[in-house]
């Protein structure tokens, strides 16, 4: 755990230049400034993959889907394990050499199944390119696109289990009443959920108003979302300035929602910036020079993280800008999956290229998840 927390903090010290602390930074601006990265501590379970997701590593009835090169995270890394379980302790069944190129036959949140010069098994995403070539574009979403079915809404406190049982552990975040979450699927009477680098598990008699997220772009009616997408955060956990970021996540949910007529484009600092106070922002932790310090705004890059997640969903949006957070990304997301937002440098914009308005419906309750889906607007 605490050599993911350093690797993390040189991660994004690695991307992002100085951010705004309270009072005034090296270069003397001032707390109500543009921020560029929140802080967000380890939750130590960010990559467990519980027991039914776990499988042998076999490519048998499997179509590829993408090639990739290795690209380790440090300068001095030299290969890549491939490895017998989506587990970094598990065995080792062969070696993938720094810009190796490997074939990825599935995805999963903190690894791929690869088979390199006749070896098949696991890779952590850390470890590949994110600009991986799709071999058949035509059948096959882009590399990390995670589609969603359903969305539906907490009826009471649900906690989130590493397995489809009220046994298995839970993990930290246990998502407040009221809360919508986007699903990927049922099995064995839960909701399976993206938690963090992770699959969850809701159980799903805690959960109501259940509807379907469209398998296309073009809505089976009105109100079925062409796409969704959920993140998960902290809150009430102690942590000072924990509270300023949750309801950075729920200001910017507001600011978030809205149409987009065909053609226009969202500038996120434009246009869910500035992060100021004035604008409804609060103080939360930031990261600055390797430690965490208040300044305005943090928080807001999960919520263009989980707009972006869902934004590539539909072929008919065009990303036109996107950075991460540095070599090893932001963890509340798979790898590759976020998009940083607060400086010059970090933004992530995107335009409507569909023929008909989308709108944008973000919510949070602020106890735990934020759920963003997208509509087409009836003309």
């Amino acid at each position: 755990m605490v050599k993911r927390a350093l690797l993390f903090l040189l991660c994004v010290l690695l991307a992002v230049p100085a951010a705004f602390a309270e009072g005034t930074s090296a270069a003397g601006s001032s707390l109500d400034e543009v921020i560029v990265e929140d802080y967000v501590e380890d939750d130590g379970m960010g990559e467990i993959v519980g027991q039914a997701d776990q499988e042998r590593p076999s490519i048998e009835g499997l179509t590829p889907l993408y090639t990739t090169k290795i690209k380790l995270l440090t300068a001095t890394g030299t290969a890549a394990s491939i490895r017998a379980q989506q587990d970094e302790t598990s065995e080792t069944l062969g070696i993938a050499g720094k810009g190796d190129t490997v074939t990825i036959y599935k995805v999963y949140p903190a690894f791929v199944l690869v088979e390199f010069e006749g070896v098949v098994g696991f890779v952590k995403r850390t470890c590949i390119d994110e600009n991986t070539t799709t071999l058949d574009p035509e059948t096959t979403p882009p590399y990390g696109v995670m589609m969603m079915k359903y969305v539906a809404t907490t009826t009471g406190v649900a906690p989130v289990h590493t397995d489809p049982n009220n046994s298995s552990e839970i993990f930290p975040i246990v998502v407040g009443k009221g809360s919508k979450v986007a699903i990927i699927d049922f099995t064995q009477g839960f909701a399976k959920v993206l938690y963090w680098r992770s699959y969850g598990y809701i159980d799903a008699t805690l959960l109501s108003d259940l509807v379907v997220v469209s398998p296309t772009d073009q809505p089976m009616s009105e109100d079925t979302p062409i796409s969704a997408f959920s993140s998960f955060f902290k809150y009430n956990n102690g942590v000072e300035l924990n509270d300023g970021r949750v309801k950075n996540i729920v200001r910017s949910c507001e600011l978030m929602t809205r149409v987009l007529q065909p053609g226009e484009q969202l500038d996120f600092n434009a246009q869910i910036g500035p992060y100021k106070k004035a604008n409804g922002y609060f103080p939360a932790p930031v990261l600055i020079d390797g430690g965490s310090q208040p300044g305005y705004g943090g928080g807001t890059c999960q919520s263009s993280s989980t707009l972006y997640n869902t934004v590539r969903q539909l072929p008919g949006i065009t990303i036109v800008y996107r950075r991460p957070h540095g070599p090893g990304c932001a963890r509340y997301l798979p790898m590759h999956q976020d998009a940083a937002v607060g400086s010059d440098s970090l933004n992530f914009i995107f335009r409507n290229d569909y023929d008909y308005p989308i709108r944008i419906l973000a919510e949070s309750t602020g106890e735990g998840v934020i759920t963003i889906q997208i509509f087409k607007v009836s003309e």
